[in-house]
């Protein structure tokens, strides 16, 4: 039978990389989910500026018309006929200036929820914390005890091995980083 104590570390260790799993997976998504904010917020401006420009071709279209229309009928001289013409231009103009706000306005609150959700997701920090304290209770609600807790002995990882760590830790100078 297995050592009460070994199965508690098994148990905090299981738990501790259960919980920093799910970090990295909390991460992962709210980075995808800010990606694909921004491909919308890309995709707005897009849009509104082919509208816009669609708009545009669409007006100069109806301008070219009404002005050979007016030049038919002798209206081009007249000045009523120009004024309505100069307003409806600005009109036209003011309609395509609005599509362009539109998409960018449309964008740049795209661009805010990705920032926000960016800010959102859970810091590796939070993580290792959480991670330490679901390693702490797992070892405790299994049985362990952290007045016996065990010795650590040679760790061997993937066919190396790690001398034991020390039960006493001794200060250890700084190092110095840059020019000596």
């Amino acid at each position: 039978m297995a050592d009460p104590v070994t199965i508690a570390a098994v148990a905090a260790a299981a738990s501790a990389a259960s919980s920093l799993m799910s970090t990295g997976q909390q991460r992962q998504v709210g980075a995808a989910q800010a990606r694909q904010l921004e491909v919308e917020a890309g995709v707005a401006r897009r849009q509104a500026g082919l509208e816009a420009e669609a708009l545009g071709r669409e007006t100069r279209r109806q301008f070219g018309e009404l002005r050979a229309a007016g030049a038919q009928s002798g209206l081009l001289e007249s000045v009523s006929f120009g004024d309505v013409y100069k307003q409806a231009a600005t009109a036209a103009e003011l309609d395509a200036l609005s599509l362009a706000y539109q998409g960018e306005t449309q964008a740049q609150s795209l661009l805010t929820e990705a920032r926000i959700t960016r800010a959102a997701r859970p810091s590796w920090t939070q993580g290792i914390l959480q991670a330490g304290a679901a390693g702490l209770g797992g070892y405790t609600g299994a049985g362990g005890s952290l007045q016996r807790a065990p010795k650590l002995q040679e760790v061997k990882v993937t066919g190396r091995r790690f001398p034991p760590v020390p039960s006493t830790m001794t200060t250890v100078s700084p190092r110095r980083i840059g020019p000596r």
